[in-house]
């Protein structure tokens, strides 16, 4: 038997795809992360040598966190101008989440390198990131008054699941536009509670959104 056929026989004996697939799975059992689009393709888009972005990105890291505050920024600031301009008999729960849900939709690729990547390089948070947590922590004492803080990780993660699939199962009917659903979340989690914000009480903000 020549060399090559044993090489071919060896492989197959090993069945290299199963293994191959194994790998692939193993590998998947950590969060991956969502990349930030190259320092030399952002240098094409702006029409610069790489060695521009480099002078003032040294690493793609620290474009990644850049981006990550730049991004972080926008988010909150939409959920805030929402909040703060939604007349005085709105849903405020309902506000909240329309405009996270809306910014996360208009933002795909932001939205997911956010949220659904295991970043190791932090953001610094947004100046005014705490106070918007302390206001969504407050909204969610109508889902529950004895702790807010747990309501609003449900809140966001049931915001977060209305965006996630949409963005990846685009070819689903959902039967309902992304604030309806937002609707039908906040009438399942607080029927029976009024929709005006309650005064400001105990409950840390801890690391909301």
């Amino acid at each position: 038997m020549t060399r090559s056929r044993e090489t071919a026989a060896a492989r197959d004996s090993r069945d290299l795809r199963a293994e191959l697939v194994a790998a692939a799975v193993a590998m998947l059992t950590q969060p991956q992360p969502v990349a930030v689009p190259s320092l030399r393709s952002i240098a094409r888009a702006c029409r610069v040598a790489p060695s521009a972005v480099y002078w003032h990105f040294p690493s793609e890291a620290d474009l990644r966190s850049a981006v990550l505050d730049t991004e972080y920024a926008s988010l909150i600031k939409a959920v805030e101008a929402a909040l703060d301009s939604a007349p005085e008999d709105a849903d405020r729960l309902a506000v909240a989440g329309d405009a996270y849900i809306a910014w996360a939709l208009e933002h795909p690729g932001a939205y997911q390198l956010l949220f659904e990547s295991d970043d190791e390089v932090p953001a610094t948070r947004a100046a005014h990131g705490p106070r918007l947590q302390q206001r969504i922590v407050e909204l969610a004492r109508r889902v529950d008054p004895k702790a807010p803080f747990a309501a609003a990780l449900l809140l966001w993660s049931a915001w977060h699941g209305i965006v996630s699939l949409r963005l990846h199962k685009t070819e689903w009917d959902w039967g309902m536009t992304p604030h309806e659903a937002n609707r039908r979340l906040i009438s399942a989690l607080a029927p029976h509670h009024s929709s005006q914000e309650p005064p400001t009480g105990n409950g840390s903000p801890h690391h909301a959104p």
